[in-house]
């Protein structure tokens, strides 16, 4: 008998770490997440050679089409020209706020690409790596404030709530100063932003959002589907303080950005 019980000890062992695994609380999105698809762009970019999100182009309305113009990235097809007049002015370079959605867009490596979600009484709370930044979100039962009433903020106005077991936020009230991406996109800011995140299982948060922006997209425009990945390792990088410093984004800017490097593509 005692080849028996040999073998049924690590079998039973082995199926209760994979029972162990794979339970986990739909409704629990708590934890340290670590993005793993490509958050480039909003959505797909003409000439980008591949490198945004692979999902329809913006459907830019004539007065999207100019704003986008003015707004000249520092990379990609529309990328400053160091030759021209036509200098970068992505207000990321000068430490301004990324703001919503372009805090979930932007392209960071690890650990930066952290987002730590925290639920408490009447709020789920976001906190990005990068920039070392909250964001807000309102769970007991208020409705988001009339736009006439708003005075614009970077990360907007929002508000969530659960629709089965996807948790649902809704924003209003951007400041029209961010961007959407690293390519430029812009908004305006009577933009209204729905995020749909789902827990599929027990490492994996996926999610997607749908901006609506009458002025500037001819049409609601939606994103990819976002993956991030549990973090589960106890301790490493939780001390790291990713802050932008504006005196050191201004030498920067002038050895590199300014110096002919920031246009590669």
């Amino acid at each position: 008998m005692r080849p028996i019980v040999l073998f049924l000890v690590p079998f039973a062992l082995t199926a209760q770490t994979k029972n162990v695994a794979a339970s986990f609380d739909a409704y629990d999105l708590s934890g340290r997440w670590d993005r793993v698809s490509r958050f480039e762009a909003y959505a797909n970019v003409p000439g980008s050679g591949g490198r945004g999100a692979v999902v329809e182009e913006a459907p830019l309305t004539a007065a999207g089409k100019a704003a986008l113009e003015k707004n000249i990235p520092g990379v990609g097809p529309r990328a400053w020209d160091p030759r021209t007049s036509r200098r970068n002015n992505d207000p990321m370079d000068t430490c301004d706020p990324m703001g919503v959605p372009r805090i979930l867009n932007v392209e960071i490596v690890a650990p930066h690409n952290t987002m730590e979600i925290v639920q408490v009484p009447g709020r789920m709370l976001e906190f990005f790596n990068w920039h070392h930044e909250w964001r807000e979100v309102w769970t007991d039962g208020r409705q988001l404030p009339k736009t006439g009433d708003l005075e614009p903020k970077w990360n907007g106005y929002s508000v969530g709530r659960w629709d089965g077991d996807a948790f649902v936020v809704d924003s209003i009230g951007f400041d029209e100063r961010t961007w959407l991406d690293r390519y430029g996109y812009p908004h305006t800011d009577d933009m209204r932003l729905q995020e749909r995140y789902r827990r599929v299982d027990a490492e994996t948060l996926e999610f997607t959002m749908t901006l609506t922006d009458p002025n500037y997209y001819s049409k609601p425009w939606v994103s990819d589907k976002k993956v991030f990945k549990l973090n589960r390792e106890k301790g490493k990088d939780w001390d790291e303080q990713a802050y932008c410093v504006p005196s050191v984004e201004f030498q920067f800017n002038q050895l590199i950005r300014d110096g002919g490097f920031g246009n590669q593509k």
